[in-house]
């Protein structure tokens, strides 16, 4: 007899067993769509995780509450990291003139130093003189500052990189939570213009730039 014909088996596959599984007992693991084109997918999608899963409507909707409170939080992290800058140039520019001030009042005499012409700290970015701010020049920072400065900056690289991740679900319901959240930081936090800054050819940032 002849047993070499098994065609009426040749159109199956067989399914090929998970790593670290045995083939009777595999545990169900969730699937996750891969998608490169845009969808408007809901059910076995996954944000950057595979544990982050969506199985449905009410997993897809806290999903996407989720990821624009980080996209909110990213524009606060931006608006943030620039009025720490800001504090630390208004408080060089407050010690330099200040110093300055002091050494013409003690050439003028005893006298003369109750009629100082220090000026007060400045309250805000606007009291600032663009010209004794350019004099100012490059001033070099401390350690702990620096080490301030660079762990937000790299929290800021961070979360804008996490949420281009996001965007590259190609889903339109994920990206979108990314563009609210980022329409509503921007509404909350950049409620002031640099004139001098715009005017000289300074321009703003989005989520992929830093």
């Amino acid at each position: 007899m002849d047993h070499g014909d098994h065609s009426g088996h040749s159109g199956h596959t067989m399914p090929m067993p998970m790593p670290g599984h045995s083939g009777g007992m595999d545990r169900e693991m969730p699937s996750c769509a891969m998608n490169m084109l845009w969808n408007n997918q809901v059910a076995d999608t996954c944000v950057v995780f595979r544990s982050w899963h969506i199985s449905g409507p009410t997993t897809m909707v806290l999903s996407c509450l989720i990821v624009v409170l980080i996209s909110l939080f990213y524009s606060y992290l931006l608006h943030s990291i620039k009025q720490y800058d800001r504090q630390i140039a208004l408080t060089i520019y407050a010690s330099s003139t200040s110093g300055g001030n002091r050494r013409e009042s003690v050439a003028v005499g005893a006298n003369a130093r109750r009629e100082s012409l220090i000026p007060p700290i400045p309250a805000g970015y606007q009291s600032v003189e663009s010209g004794a701010a350019n004099r100012i020049g490059v001033t070099k920072l401390s350690s702990k500052t620096r080490l301030t400065r660079a762990g937000l900056y790299a929290t800021s690289v961070a979360i804008s990189f996490w949420l281009m991740l996001v965007a590259m679900t190609y889903n339109t319901y994920l990206f979108s939570s990314i563009v609210i959240g980022a329409f509503l930081g921007h509404f909350l936090y950049e409620g002031e213009i640099d004139v001098g800054s715009v005017l000289s050819g300074g321009s703003a940032k989005g989520l992929a730039c830093h």
